[in-house]
């Protein structure tokens, strides 16, 4: 069998070469229609202006913009053709009510040679809608620190507004700009270019191919401050009403506070005065409270550091205490009672009423009342054995233009030495007997 088929292989060869060449001869010869399929052709939309200049947008949908193509004519032509010589494209001036448009298929090559052409999909389909254009404020977002002891001061932008046009349910869905800057780090001041991003209520980036801006990006530039930590000084002035004093020093909710400016302003601030005028007791009766604004004696280029949750904005409350005078009576015993200044030659002796005489004068308790006022805290524990008075015989000689006594009582004013916060509320005086020393017998 196989020496069968082997038999004159060449000329079995030479019949099959033959034979396919006269089906060539045939196949060209005759030129049979046949048909080429294209896919993923785009459709080009044209006169779009159509919509547009009417205030409309449009959008394709379904994927409608992309068809497959088929292709039927002589096989001369359609292998003739490719892909590139297939353009399909879907006139804007011809939209339907339902926003359909016919999509047209023309080959630019051979056109009038195709037999028919054939499209996956005969309808471009559209939504359309009204075109909206609105003005958004641009806000500047910075994010992360500067670097330690620096803080963000002022920021500047060359632009402050964007207008922003699109399909009316995309730009209602807008709620703000912002453009981000970071200053992670810094110790200087920052100038930089930063994008414009839209968000909506739900902080969502807002995107969409027909969204339009007039301006993408804006100039940004961001002071970077040295901060520095400066006390706070209080003063008061006036005279509160009679019979009430000052009592302390101002209180206040900050002494101290952080600022923020450039070196050469901090490194003239070393403290914040508040003037006295601030702080008038001028005629009161009770204690004054105010609300004092420190931004008013920062000096220029300085400003406050408010620390992150910190709602401090500069107003200070202040008090100054006032108290009314309160007077009492005060036995000082009369141990307590010395004199000096004694002229030389005389000796002085304390004269007071002992009483009615009932006891006897070595267990009687001879004390001067004094009359003494303050406030009522500065009474406590305060008897009169804690006192001490003083009777200067020298300055109450001086004072009267007595150079030589003569022997007798004076009734002289006491010096007295109390605890802070009281004085004397009237003159109180003890009788002194001037008496001149015995001269010694001569023998």
């Amino acid at each position: 069998m196989l020496k069968r088929l082997t038999k004159n292989l060449g000329l079995k060869l030479l019949a099959v070469l033959v034979a396919f060449a006269v089906w060539l001869i045939v196949i060209n010869y005759a030129d049979p229609v046949g048909t080429n399929e294209y896919s993923g052709i785009h459709v080009n939309i044209i006169n779009s202006s159509s919509l547009t200049d009417k205030g409309k947008v449009y959008e394709v949908i379904n994927n409608s913009d992309t068809v497959n193509v088929e292709v039927r004519g002589k096989r001369s032509v359609v292998d003739n053709l490719s892909i590139e010589n297939i353009t399909a494209y879907a006139d804007l001036e011809d939209i339907t009510i339902m926003n359909t448009v016919a999509i047209q298929v023309v080959a630019n090559k051979n056109n009038d040679q195709i037999d028919s052409i054939h499209l996956s999909r005969n309808m471009l389909e559209l939504a359309v809608e009204d075109r909206k254009e609105m003005p958004f404020t641009v806000n500047i977002v910075t994010t992360g620190e500067p670097a330690e002891g620096y803080v963000r001061g002022e920021i500047t932008q060359n632009q402050n507004s964007v207008r922003v046009s699109g399909p009316e349910s995309v730009v209602n869905r807008i709620a703000r700009a912002e453009c981000n800057v970071s200053v992670a780090g810094r110790t200087t001041d920052l100038a930089t270019s930063a994008d414009i991003r839209l968000y909506d209520k739900n902080n969502n980036t807002v995107t969409h191919h027909n969204l339009k801006t007039n301006i993408s990006s804006i100039n940004v530039g961001v002071e970077i401050l040295p901060t520095k930590a400066v006390d706070i000084e209080y003063d008061w002035t006036g005279e509160p009403a009679e019979g009430y004093v000052v009592t302390g020093e101002p209180r206040a909710d900050r002494t101290a506070i952080y600022v923020a400016g450039r070196s050469s302003a901090l490194n003239r601030l070393n403290v914040v005065s508040v003037p006295a005028s601030e702080l008038s007791v001028d005629g009161a009766t009770k204690s004054i409270s105010k609300q004092i604004d420190i931004n008013s004696y920062l000096p220029d280029g300085v400003r406050l550091v408010l620390s992150e949750g910190d709602s401090f904005d500069g107003k200070v409350n202040v008090s100054l205490d006032i108290e009314e005078l309160q007077t009492r009576v005060i036995n000082i015993p009369i141990a307590n009672i010395t004199t000096k200044g004694t002229p030389e030659g005389y000796i002085s002796e304390v004269l007071l009423d002992a009483g009615d005489g009932e006891e006897e004068p070595a267990r009687r308790v001879v004390q001067l009342p004094v009359s003494l006022k303050g406030i009522e805290a500065a009474f406590d524990g305060v008897t009169g054995v804690d006192l001490r008075a003083t009777a200067d015989i020298a300055a109450y000689l001086e004072e009267n233009g007595i150079q030589v006594p003569e022997e007798g009582i004076y009734s002289i004013e006491l010096q007295l030495t109390l605890p802070e916060g009281l004085e004397v509320a009237e003159p109180c005086y003890a009788d002194i007997r001037l008496q001149k020393e015995a001269e010694e017998e001569e023998e």
